[in-house]
């Protein structure tokens, strides 16, 4: 019953800023693509007016920037320390084991989950593009991200695990988590497949034409995505936050979007045709089961289907987790889309109500007045406080993802006035956390 609190939470940072900085690509909102959503009753326009909030006040001042700069470094740093490294001579950690916190009580979060761990090695992968980032700093991330694929490789080669692959944390030195948890996670594989294939990717770049090593990491992509394509329909898997059993729009995006960049991985590596045509079979079949999550009467996309078990009270089905598989996982065209404004429009009305700290409208930073906008939480129903069940409360990783939505959604549109409104609001969001 938890997300990454640690190093996860810096995904926000990097997104939002290069959304910011990202040259603006003329887009107009549309349609999500048939083959994810095809059967969504939503209206024929969205008006923008009626899914954000009006009066918004512009809250990138200086002190709003400079905040997100130095966040940026202190992020960049402690992601770092939360990977084992050989060097680190830390002898209860394996090396290439990422911590999702360094605390070991109140909460104990001192474990390596496969989700997490492939959420940050995504994000670490993309600072290695950066042409400014200093010769020795690329070198040490080239070796954490070895470190990373070699602690794959031992997970995937250990025994008498019951739930195979779909395990969702161990312990840092690499040994399997025995006690009861809420397993099978199958997202995790996924996810894992995804972030190697980013490195393969990588590795192909600077290979100058030698694909040895681009095999040898394609080999352990395939052990996951087998995994994947043949576990995905599997009803009673768990949902990222390790309460509801089922199946759940967040695990099979990802596992969608995987099987497809597993396939053209195949393509490009000149692998026997029938492995993509796996892969492409199976992510098609995703495709047509993702339109059922779109909930008419209530009018946005619920988390999960067919539950079989975990909390019972989750009634309303309005979750983050829709946000974040959206962000993490989706098409330019499903980010875009009127389903997924819909759902996050009702997230932020429902959680502006539920938590007091939303009273507070305006703060100051450094010395300046701002606006902010809601804190959001994970949902409606939660209960978990981070180390108990005293009462749900905003996150921080889910505010700032609000923010991340909408500056994406400003770099789909283009330089107008649409466009500078939502990196407006997106800005309220980012001061709320900041705050």
């Amino acid at each position: 019953m938890r997300w990454n609190c640690g190093v996860a939470t810096l995904a926000w940072v990097f997104g939002a800023a290069a959304a910011v900085l990202t040259p603006m690509r003329q887009h107009m909102f549309g349609d999500v693509a048939a083959a994810e959503m095809h059967a969504l009753d939503m209206p024929n326009a969205w008006n923008a007016e009626a899914l954000f909030p009006a009066n918004i006040h512009r809250a990138a001042t200086q002190a709003l920037e400079s905040w997100i700069t130095a966040q940026d470094a202190f992020s960049r740093k402690h992601i770092l320390n939360n990977f084992a490294s050989s060097s680190d001579g830390n002898g209860d950690a394996r090396a290439g084991a990422i911590c999702a916190s360094p605390s070991r009580k109140h909460p104990d979060y001192y474990y390596a989950w496969t989700r997490d761990s492939a959420l940050v090695v995504l994000e670490v992968i993309a600072w290695l593009d950066n042409n400014k980032l200093d010769y020795m700093l690329k070198d040490e991330l080239k070796q954490r991200l070895d470190d990373y694929v070699e602690f794959t490789r031992h997970l995937q080669g250990l025994k008498n695990l019951k739930y195979g692959l779909g395990e969702a944390k161990f312990h840092m030195d690499g040994t399997a988590f025995r006690a009861p948890w809420c397993n099978a996670q199958t997202d995790g594989p996924a996810l894992r497949a995804r972030a190697i294939l980013a490195y393969t990717q990588h590795v192909i770049k600077q290979a100058n034409g030698d694909t040895t090593r681009a095999h040898e990491l394609f080999a352990l992509v395939r052990t996951d995505l087998d995994y994947v394509t043949k576990v995905w329909m599997h009803l009673g898997n768990c949902d990222i936050w390790e309460e509801s059993r089922g199946m759940h729009f967040y695990t099979l995006l990802a596992q969608k979007t995987a099987l497809e960049e597993g396939a053209r991985m195949a393509h490009t590596l000149d692998v026997d045709n029938s492995v993509a045509h796996v892969y492409e079979r199976a992510a098609q079949e995703i495709a047509h089961k993702l339109p059922e999550f779109w909930d008419v009467d209530h009018g946005y996309i619920v988390a999960t289907l067919n539950k079989t078990g975990g909390i019972q009270t989750k009634n309303s089905n309005l979750d983050a987790q829709v946000l974040l598989a959206a962000l993490h996982h989706g098409t330019p065209k499903l980010l875009t889309s009127r389903a997924v404004a819909a759902t996050v429009n009702r997230l932020v009305h429902v959680f502006d109500r539920l938590y007091v700290v939303n009273h507070v409208q305006r703060t100051k930073i450094d010395g300046q007045w701002v606006d902010v906008a809601a804190a959001v939480g994970r949902y409606p129903e939660d209960v978990y406080d981070g180390d108990g069940s005293r009462g749900g409360n905003p996150w921080s990783l889910l505010t700032s993802s609000v923010a991340e939505y909408h500056y994406r959604l400003a770099v789909h549109m283009g330089n107008g006035p649409l466009a500078q409104y939502l990196v407006q609001v997106g800005d309220t969001y980012m001061a709320r956390v900041a705050r």
